[in-house]
């Protein structure tokens, strides 16, 4: 959602929300449509080798992103957590520091979305063009 101020114009934050959705759209496009040619290739050449490696590679691609993302974020273990929910030993600012760090984490690796999730809608659209649109128009 952007956001504005009374005269319509967009704040900072705002441009930055814009661009990151232009990218992940862009990027889900692009991804969809790599995927899509090698596999078209490699059926009309009856190179299926080049379709398992196109598979593989996006596979491991969102394999070891997805991974990358949670174990940069600590599994986020630390979302949600409250004040009052740390130990009443530390001191306030070590509470806030702590906090502060799981956003910062959050905001560091959000650019690990913008490659995850286009693979995730690439591998959706491919399965229900497989198991769905092409089980209706062969079945």
């Amino acid at each position: 959602m952007l956001k504005g101020n009374r005269q319509g114009e967009q704040t900072p934050s705002g441009n930055k929300n814009t661009r990151y959705v232009i990218l992940l759209c862009g990027n889900t496009v692009l991804f969809f449509l790599v995927y899509r040619v090698l596999i078209a290739y490699g059926e009309l050449t009856q190179n299926t080798f080049l379709a398992f490696v196109s598979l593989v590679l996006y596979l491991a691609l969102l394999l070891g992103f997805t991974l990358a993302y949670l174990i940069y974020n600590r599994f986020f273990w630390r979302h949600g957590l409250l004040p009052e929910q740390l130990p009443d030993t530390w001191s306030e600012a070590q509470k806030e520091a702590f906090l502060a760090e799981e956003k910062q984490r959050m905001q560091k690796s959000k650019w690990m979305l913008t490659v995850i999730f286009p693979l995730v809608v690439t591998f959706l659209v491919d399965a229900v063009d497989l198991f769905l649109i092409d089980g209706f128009l062969r079945g």
